[in-house]
């Protein structure tokens, strides 16, 4: 909300009960079917498809902005009734002073009672088919590869796939890469173990010189080493964070951090998990992107239908 200062007295009620409206209200209606250029004082359009509701929060605020600078507020209010669906959304919906109403003559937002409207800030991903790559086939693990599907992003004009960075603990705020949501939760990006935990086997230099060993060969099978990242706890249980990989010494098994490293360094037995790697896609729910082909890898925890 911009001006946060101002007494904007607007009440939000999406899937919540809220009393009705006198009979003098007037009342806005927002559809995922519907048009801004339309009044928005249809609920369903007509048969000629002249009018009908209005498609966004900012279509309807503009209108009662229109109604108030108009003729005023009515004595019964405004009521916004927003139809259940998916809206898109890009941008903060602001409202400030000029959207507030009065305890007389209120402006309410309203979903409906039984069924709430979502408003979602990424974009659905369609299109999803079975992996048919032999490359990528022989890199998933074989009692894996059917369940996994594959979704070209680019090809539905999705381009921005934000970038992984450090964070966590004594790192300050950031904003999160790319997350994968399905069926409202979200989803795990391709990490081994996958839920439990690995163990430093041995810090060969100073803890902050950003250098750890690890036990077992797992990392053998990863064909690629770039843009692969660590999470851990990497000497304290209460101090976490994510840190890119610079490079593997397999040989030796050693990893290699890009600075600054953990806020306290690394520690022989802490714990911590590889991801963002396409060979560990070997659950449900994991995924991966493909950041230069715009490829999305999947396992979806049930069938998409």
């Amino acid at each position: 909300m911009s001006n946060p200062n101002a007494a904007v007295m607007v009440a939000f009620a999406l899937g919540c009960l809220v009393p009705l409206g006198t009979a003098s209200e007037e009342v806005f209606h927002v559809s995922a079917a519907g048009n801004d250029d339309w009044s928005g004082r249809l609920a369903q359009a007509n048969a000629t498809q002249t009018d009908g509701p209005l498609a966004t929060l900012e279509g309807a605020r503009d209108a009662i902005r229109a109604l108030k600078s108009d003729s005023g507020l009515p004595a019964g209010g405004v009521t916004l009734q927003i139809t259940p669906g998916i809206y898109q959304r890009h941008t903060t919906f602001e409202l400030d002073a000029q959207d507030s109403g009065s305890s007389e003559a209120p402006i309410v937002y309203r979903g409906d009672r039984t069924e709430r409207p979502r408003f979602m800030g990424g974009p659905l991903v369609h299109g999803f088919a079975q992996v048919s790559d032999e490359t990528i086939r022989r890199r998933l693990d074989p009692a894996c590869v059917d369940q996994i599907l594959v979704a070209d992003l680019r090809a539905q004009g999705i381009e921005d796939y934000g970038t992984l960075l450090p964070q966590g603990f004594g790192r300050g705020g950031s904003s999160a890469a790319l997350e994968l949501y399905f069926a409202g939760e979200r989803m795990q990006l391709a990490r081994w173990p996958n839920a439990e935990w690995a163990r430093i086997a041995g810090v060969p230099e100073e803890p902050d010189a950003g250098v750890f060993t690890y036990s077992g060969d797992r990392p053998e099978r990863w064909s690629e080493e770039s843009d692969v990242w660590v999470h851990g706890y990497w000497t304290w249980d209460w101090a976490d964070s994510f840190e890119e990989i610079v490079r593997f010494d397999k040989a030796a098994k050693r990893v290699f951090t890009q600075p600054p490293h953990g806020v306290y360094g690394y520690k022989q037995g802490a714990r911590f998990y590889f991801l963002n790697i396409l060979e560990e896609l070997d659950a449900p729910g994991e995924w991966y992107l493909d950041r230069r082909t715009g490829l999305l890898y999947f396992w979806p925890p049930f069938p998409l239908e």
